[in-house]
């Protein structure tokens, strides 16, 4: 019998998924400075080599058990959505400013709570609709300061297609893990998401792009992209584990002030009114997750579906 998946009530699992966010928008804001100069193929085995060199020492000193058939064959299906994932994110990186393809990745709960009731059994909680719809406000309100009218649209239909397809199989892979964390040790889940989508990400490589000047040039940023990357899944991987993945997925809004905290440190960017604005609605919606449901009731999980439906 596989244990239940925990439902943490504490703010935790909130504060887990806000570091997380940082870390993977820190990794977002490198790739994003190698784009204009290396392809998106090339950037996407860099980031899971880095992983791999990253998360293999941690294997050695965890030491988790031996994955199952079971736990390989789910993994092999989702380290597809996380390869196609980072794929499309960095295409819309090389197509657009960060800014925008991190807004248009904030649909990623929306499908993330849908996926979720239907192959989870998860409830969506009044608090956690509300905050979806704030975060959501925000979105828009950061958009249309940025000019994403008709005329923004049309600018890069590719960068926004891509930024669209990422933020779908981002919710789909996010769902599956949720689905394993209740059976599967988070470090095993985390070298296994790396190593598989190295694997299927250098054939891609070799076969579209060149890594080889990559690799000799930008080692610094391949290292610094292995930590960021390795870490902030294995801290996401922990908030997933303890919490409905609806109530997971909308903390990742608060990217875009991770985002805006690159921006001036780090290109002396400062955010608009409408960016501030949209930041405030952001993180309104984010503090509603704190809010327990009437009675202390849980959302609805059967386990069985928990650690059948990867498969």
């Amino acid at each position: 019998m596989k244990p239940a998946l925990r439902h943490d009530a504490t703010a935790t699992p909130i504060v887990l998924a806000a570091i997380a966010t940082g870390l993977l928008t820190m990794m977002d804001g490198v790739v994003k400075g190698l784009s204009g100069t290396y392809a998106p193929v090339d950037l996407v085995f860099m980031r899971y080599v880095g992983g791999t060199i990253v998360v293999l020492p941690i294997l050695l000193v965890v030491r988790p058990p031996m994955p199952s058939w079971d736990m390989l064959r789910a993994h092999a299906m989702r380290g597809v959505l996380v390869l196609a994932t980072a794929f499309f994110f960095f295409t819309a990186l090389s197509l657009l400013p960060i800014i925008e393809a991190i807004v248009f990745s904030y649909l990623a709960p929306l499908f993330m709570a849908l996926m979720a009731r239907v192959v989870l059994g998860e409830r969506v909680s009044p608090a956690t609709g509300v905050a979806i719809v704030l975060g959501l406000a925000g979105c828009l309100v950061i958009a249309l300061g940025k000019g994403l009218g008709s005329e923004g649209f049309g600018r890069d239909a590719w960068g926004v297609a891509a930024a669209l397809a990422a933020a779908l199989t981002y919710a789909a892979a996010m769902v599956l893990l949720r689905a394993r964390t209740g059976s599967d040790h988070i470090v095993g889940i985390v070298t296994l998401q790396n190593v598989l989508a190295c694997a299927y990400a250098l054939p891609f490589s070799l076969a579209f792009g060149d890594p080889g000047p990559l690799f000799v040039s930008a080692w610094p940023a391949l290292l610094a992209v292995g930590v960021l990357g390795t870490v902030g899944h294995l801290v996401f991987a922990a908030a997933y584990g303890r919490a409905p993945a609806a109530k997971i997925g909308a903390v990742e809004y608060t990217s875009f002030i991770w985002a805006a905290a690159i921006g001036i440190v780090a290109y002396g960017e400062y955010p608009t009114i409408a960016t501030i604005a949209g930041a405030a609605l952001i993180v309104a919606g984010s503090l509603l997750l704190l809010v327990k449901p009437k009675g202390g009731a849980r959302p609805a999980l059967a386990v069985e579906d928990a650690g059948a439906a990867p498969g």
